[in-house]
Order: structure tokens, then sequence, then C-alpha cells
């Protein structure tokens, strides 16, 4: 994990070093630099989301096939399963793909919390309600507004329909927000904190700027 933890330390004593010239308060400017380091990796995943987007609109657009196929193969849980993949194969959508981000954000979460734990000034330093960003919350607030709008992103991103494949995903959209709430308890709130605003960037992204690629893509088959 240090080929990790190394450039990422560095990384953000940069943006402190940055943020510091212009903001005197530590509370304030450790939230930004926080903020900013998640913004920009945001940025840099950002075809990732795209393209988890565009694959749940394929998804939705294969829910009636999916369905003749459940109908078809009721009786063969094995067939059914081998027609859905050479169905998802064929269309370019991918059911799992709501995991692709989670998954490259998951090393960098690891790698966070021992950045933080080694920021010794980010120990003495509280936000809002938090005693210390270097420390866990004890009110847990953070903890559950991390579970929250993880189920929330999860809802957004996960393709529409009655099909195992999306049943499950929603499933686990559960599942691990739960896990995230549990898991945060003892992590440093900065942390906690930098996957809030990760899963806040990501609904916006959502929201404001893939939506406009799902309405094309929605255009596109109602032509």
């Amino acid at each position: 994990m240090n080929f990790l933890v190394q450039p990422l330390t560095v990384f953000f004593n940069g943006i402190h070093s940055f943020v510091t010239n212009y903001v005197s308060n530590l509370s304030l400017a450790y939230f930004l630099d926080i903020f900013i380091f998640t913004a920009i990796i945001k940025t840099i995943i950002l075809p990732l989301t795209i393209a988890q987007t565009k694959s749940s609109i394929a998804m939705q657009k294969l829910q009636p096939k999916l369905k003749e196929l459940q109908e078809k193969y009721k009786n063969d849980p094995q067939k059914l399963q081998q027609e859905q993949m050479i169905l998802y194969k064929e269309s370019g959508a991918n059911p799992l793909s709501g995991c692709l981000p989670l998954l490259i954000q998951w090393p960098i979460i690891i790698a966070m919390y021992y950045v933080i734990l080694h920021l010794e000034g980010m120990k003495n330093v509280g936000f809002l309600w938090i005693q210390s960003l270097g420390s866990y919350d004890k009110t847990f607030i953070l903890p559950v507004i991390s579970g929250l709008t993880s189920y929330l992103m999860g809802v957004m991103i996960a393709p529409k329909g009655n099909d195992p494949s999306s049943q499950q995903q929603r499933k686990m959209n559960l599942y691990m927000s739960i896990l995230f709430v549990v898991m945060f308890f003892k992590f440093q709130a900065g942390v906690v904190l930098y996957w809030i605003i990760s899963n806040i960037i990501q609904i916006l992204q959502q929201y404001f700027i893939i939506n406009r690629i799902k309405h094309k893509e929605e255009a596109k088959l109602q032509q």
C-alpha cells in the first residue's frame, strides 16, 4: 500500500500548502484540502462513471428481452444464466458495472486512512461537531451520513428492472451501505468525510452531467 500512501501524502500536503496560503483557519483549510483532493479523484475516474451510466441504460433496454428469457427458461436456471450472459455480451451491458468506481476507490480509501493517520496537524483540528479530523467521530453522525449517501448514490446508478441481476445489485447496494456505516465507526473523521464528499460529488455528476448522456442514449433508442 506504500506505493499509494506516499504519493497521496505528497499530493495531499501539496494541496494543504496551497490552501493555507489563502486560508488561515486550519479547520476550514483541512476541510478544503479534503474537498479539493476528493474532487480531483472524482474527476480522474469520471470516464468510469460515464461508462457505468451507459451500461445501466443498456441494462434498462434489455429488460423486455430478459423477461422473455426468464419466462422461457424459468425451469432451467443454468440455461437462463447462460442466455443472459450471451445477451449481456452482445449488447455491451455489464450488470456489475456499478461496482467499478467502488473497486477503484477502495484502495484510495485505505491509503487515505494511513495518510491522515500520519498527519499530526489534523489530529488537533476539528470541524463543526467533530472534535478531531484525525480521530473517529464520537457522535457517529458521519458514519450514518456515509451510509445514507452511499445508498442514495447506489439507487441512482442501479439498473431498473426485476431481473435477477438488477435485484442482486439493489441488495448489494443496501448491504454495502450498511457495511460502510459499521466500518466507518472507527475510521478517522477525515477519511469518512472524504467518502461522504465523494458520494455527494458522484450524485451531482449523476444528476447534472451524466443524465445528459442518459437522455442522449435514450433518444437514440427511440429513433
